[in-house]
């Protein structure tokens, strides 16, 4: 459930202002979800002091693919775009970068004892 209340927050503090600043539609995405992929980078990279830039570059892999999807949502129907995401965060995504930080981080301990 915190997605909703952070896609909120980004809507409003930094989709919107954009938008009222005349910028365009999709560079106004664009720079949401960099805003969102910074955050969530820092909130991956001080408690573990580890930075590696997984977290930022999964969040930025979404930017696309949410062009990609609405297309093939508008050709094959509402359940490719299910399909999708079901695929990309909880198949592929998400568990792909805690695999990925787990490497690292077990890989930098094992470097300093």
């Amino acid at each position: 459930m915190w997605n909703m209340p952070v896609h909120k927050w980004m809507v409003r503090h930094v989709y919107f202002p954009c938008l009222r600043r005349n910028i365009p539609k999709v560079p106004a995405i664009i720079i949401a979800f960099l805003v969102s992929a910074v955050f969530h980078e820092l909130c991956i990279a001080v408690p573990c002091r580890l930075f590696k830039l997984w977290a930022f570059l999964g969040i930025m892999f979404q930017v696309p693919l949410v062009f990609i999807t609405n297309y093939l949502q508008e050709r094959f129907g509402s359940m490719v775009g299910n399909m999708i995401f079901w695929f990309t965060f909880c198949i592929f995504g998400q568990p792909m970068c805690v695999l990925l930080y787990y490497h690292d981080l077990m890989n930098r301990k094992g470097t300093m004892s």
